[in-house]
């Protein structure tokens, strides 16, 4: 999957952020097309929307598990980054929550992250 193939995939999937996503320049950029969608998943996460949360988790894993080298950078550098903000925005019992249903491709993305020196 391409990023021209992830952006219409993330469109399909999450008709409530289409118009960001088919519109100019994020349309064709891979980054500019994971961070609307990491956008769009903390805004659920402030709204305490969880199965919406997880269904953006789904899509990433989605795209990452079938994606180029490009979709897999851009998912890893901003997608799973995102999680530290997530993590701040929500409270211990609902982050909890959302590492039961992470997918386990990104849970294990997100804590090599969290383990990586530097970081």
């Amino acid at each position: 999957m391409n990023q021209y193939e992830a952006a219409a995939q993330i469109a399909d999937e999450i008709p409530e952020i289409q118009k960001e996503i088919v519109c100019a320049p994020v349309f064709g950029s891979a980054y500019l097309s994971v961070k609307v969608l990491a956008n769009y998943t903390a805004r659920m996460l402030q709204q305490h929307q969880l199965r919406q949360v997880q269904r953006c988790m789904v899509l990433a894993e989605k795209i990452y598990n079938r994606g180029n080298q490009l979709m897999k950078t851009a998912i890893e550098n901003v997608f799973i980054f995102s999680f530290s903000s997530f993590r701040l925005s929500c409270s211990r019992q609902e982050w909890l929550e959302i590492q039961r249903v992470m997918p386990a491709v990104l849970f294990s993305l997100y804590i090599q992250q969290v383990l990586k020196p530097g970081v």
